[in-house]
């Protein structure tokens, strides 16, 4: 089976781009119209959001191949890794949780026969395609379980 690429929609993707070029013009408007330095300050404020958070839902990535499942998310600077390798799974078990601060949480648990079992807490592009994703490993011959706590 070919891998398949999981993404945000390209409207969804865009908005970390949009958000600084509106307030970039609205610098430049301030610039032109009321007040150099506080227009200036907006504007570079509209360029430093989009440098830091412009790309990074279009650089959020699920890929699921015949070996493994993997996601790219979060800053494109330091992106976070997850994911788990098919070799020798048993079963992924898709359960519920609680993090840190309480909140419930979607689990994915890979149990293997002959290793220890990796849990993964799945970002939002994961969970978004969740059912997908579910799918796509089922039909790799991957046991899938859903349970709640």
């Amino acid at each position: 089976m070919s891998p398949v690429e999981f993404g945000f929609p390209l409207h969804i993707s865009l908005i970390p781009i949009a958000i600084p070029v509106a307030v970039l013009l609205l610098g430049l408007f301030l610039f032109v119209r009321v007040n150099k330095i506080l227009g200036l300050l907006i504007g570079a404020f509209g360029v430093l959001f989009g440098l830091l958070f412009g790309p990074m839902l279009l650089m959020d990535r699920v890929i699921v191949d015949d070996r493994r499942i993997h996601q790219s998310t979060g800053f494109w600077f330091d992106q976070t890794e997850k994911g788990f390798s098919f070799d020798g799974i048993e079963r992924v078990t898709i359960t519920t949780g609680r993090d840190l601060k309480g909140r419930v949480i979607e689990i994915w648990i890979a149990e293997y026969k002959d290793r220890p079992s990796v849990t993964v807490d799945p970002g939002d592009l994961w969970e978004l395609n969740g059912d997908a994703i579910a799918k796509h490993i089922d039909a790799l011959g991957v046991d899938i379980v859903g349970s709640s706590d």
